[in-house]
């Protein structure tokens, strides 16, 4: 009997284990981890996406913020970003958010006016993280970390700056690179 109840638990254990870190839907509930709604495809060949056209290989300066809506350092500092993006016209400016909640990014984004790139990268967003980060497009590494800002400038990242900026910091970077 105790061995039955021991395998029984190991059983229930497994599955609880399976459900909360693949997730599962029941009907109209889901229980466990969320599929990332937004990059559904991953897809690696990154120099089809409008970041690779419009910011990579820009020979202006080009400042990429990686966000999330559920990120308040993150939140707190897009006003600077945005007052610089109105001071600095030659630069150009984007954020990228890592949310995997499609509902929640659009519903901040329907709320605040931001030049964020993620729908349009949406399939991307691995891929171009990675390039970011000097690793190979394909790597399915990945980190949840940020605010991270990236300085970029003729495909190269010139500086890469983890945690979130004050404005002075962010002004100062942007005038040492441009």
């Amino acid at each position: 009997m105790r061995r039955k109840l021991l395998i029984i638990s190991g059983v229930i254990l497994l599955a609880l284990f399976i459900i909360y870190n693949v997730g599962i839907d029941i009907g109209n509930v889901h229980l466990g981890k969320r599929p990332d709604e937004i990059g559904k495809n991953n897809n690696f060949e990154y120099k089809n996406s409008s970041f690779y056209k419009n910011y990579l290989t820009s020979d202006s300066l080009v400042v990429i913020n990686l966000w999330a809506t559920w990120c308040k350092p993150c939140l707190e500092e897009i006003p600077e970003f945005q007052k610089a993006a109105k001071k600095y016209k030659d630069v150009k400016f984007a954020f990228l958010s890592i949310d995997t909640d499609e509902g929640k990014l659009k519903d901040y984004l329907s709320k605040n006016k931001l030049k964020d790139i993620t729908f349009e990268n949406a399939d991307y967003r691995w891929a171009i993280r990675n390039i970011l980060e000097g690793r190979k497009e394909n790597r399915l590494v990945k980190t949840d970390a940020v605010p991270i800002t990236y300085f970029i400038k003729n495909g190269k990242v010139l500086k890469k700056i983890e945690g979130s900026m004050e404005r002075q910091e962010l002004v100062s970077n942007i005038e040492n690179l441009k």
